[in-house]
């Protein structure tokens, strides 16, 4: 039996569609991440204040690519009672078999309202990873010729799993080419069927 080609052409495009539909599916699923949260008191000062701390990792990670570690910081009003005088965020990231961005060492001077920094790291090597971001308050004398004096220290492990499924600005590529693809098909298998319809005689 003989197939039409307009049936092929909308097979074609329903199949196309479903594609792009599967792909833009997978761009939407968000990593799975944990978070911890601690407080840094003010030492220096002896404002009464704390600075509040959240960090955000992803579970898993994926050599070749980078992932985001994020710290969301925020000081209570008793410690924005002495930023003028000078706060800095001195914090670090020690984590091994990956690349760390822009560098492991921070010092960022604080400021009011909240605010967030972004790490990114990228493994070299799958197999599971122990990380540890060191923290602690201190003014304008910090210096990164010396080693932290960390009040808090957050600890936690990833699992590396090899890289091997497309980015997510591939899978938005790929979705948007089978998704036209599917409209073409779909617009042929109709041109076609319109262009066999016999013509209706008049009386």
């Amino acid at each position: 039996m003989k197939i039409k080609k307009q049936t092929i052409f909308l097979i074609a495009g329903l199949l196309l569609l479903a594609v792009s539909g599967f792909l833009f599916t997978r761009r939407a699923i968000p990593v799975s991440s944990q978070s911890q949260a601690v407080a840094l008191a003010d030492w220096l000062h002896g404002s009464g204040g704390n600075l509040n701390v959240m960090v955000t990792y992803p579970e898993k990670l994926e050599t070749g690519r980078k992932n985001l570690i994020t710290v969301a910081y925020q000081a209570d009003k008793a410690l924005e009672s002495v930023l003028s005088q000078g706060v800095v965020f001195d914090l670090q990231l020690d984590m091994l078999k990956t690349v760390v961005q822009p560098q492991k060492r921070m010092l960022i001077p604080v400021e009011g309202g909240r605010k967030t920094f972004v790490w990114e790291v990228e493994p070299f090597i799958a197999g599971f990873a122990e990380a540890s971001i060191s923290m602690g308050l201190g003014d304008n004398s910090l210096s990164g010729n010396y080693a932290i004096t960390a009040q808090q220290i957050i600890d936690f492990s990833m699992e590396i799993t090899e890289s091997t499924a497309a980015t997510q600005g591939e899978l938005t590529t790929w979705g948007f080419v089978c998704l036209a693809a599917g409209l073409l098909s779909l617009l042929a298998a109709y041109l076609l069927n319109k262009k066999k319809q016999p013509v209706k005689k008049r009386k």
